[in-house]
């Protein structure tokens, strides 16, 4: 009898998955593990640019009224905001692999966790941009009535 809990504790922590479905979270591993590559270096070439407009804004101040400096900090804002979805799908990449690698259910229940927090931080970021339009729309078109078109 205690060999039969013992062994029930063991297959519990066993992950059971059918082929299909191992098929299809070794395929989307895949391609979260792209996009994130992807969003890294987007993210790097962001930097980049930020810093060129910080230059810019430096040498050319006096030629260019709109502070360049305000666009590369806009820049470095968004890239920050935009790590964390990055950092979440790459990590529900690595631990989903090493789910299917070791059959772990531990594994697979924190890339879980991962691609839950990414989809949550991109579903709070949609509803803010979302709430931010009509914000701009109105103030644009205060702009725009006050300069008298």
């Amino acid at each position: 009898m205690e060999n039969l809990e013992t062994q029930e504790l063991e297959n519990r922590n066993e992950l059971v998955l059918e082929i299909q479905a191992e098929v299809y979270l070794k395929e989307t591993r895949k391609w979260t593990k792209f996009f994130a590559i992807l969003g890294f270096i987007f993210m790097g070439i962001g930097v980049l640019a930020s810093i060129g407009m910080f230059v810019m804004s430096s040498t050319m101040s006096s030629v260019i009224p709109f502070p360049m400096a305000g666009i590369g900090f806009f820049y470095l804002l968004m890239i920050a905001v935009y790590f964390f979805p990055i950092y979440y799908l790459l990590q529900f990449s690595n631990k989903a692999k090493e789910a299917l690698v070791s059959r772990s259910s531990e594994a697979l229940t924190e890339a879980m966790r991962y691609i839950k927090s990414h989809y949550k931080f991109v579903g709070i970021m949609t509803i803010v941009i979302l709430a931010l339009y009509p914000i701009i729309i109105i103030g644009a078109i205060a702009f725009g009535v006050g300069q008298g078109f």
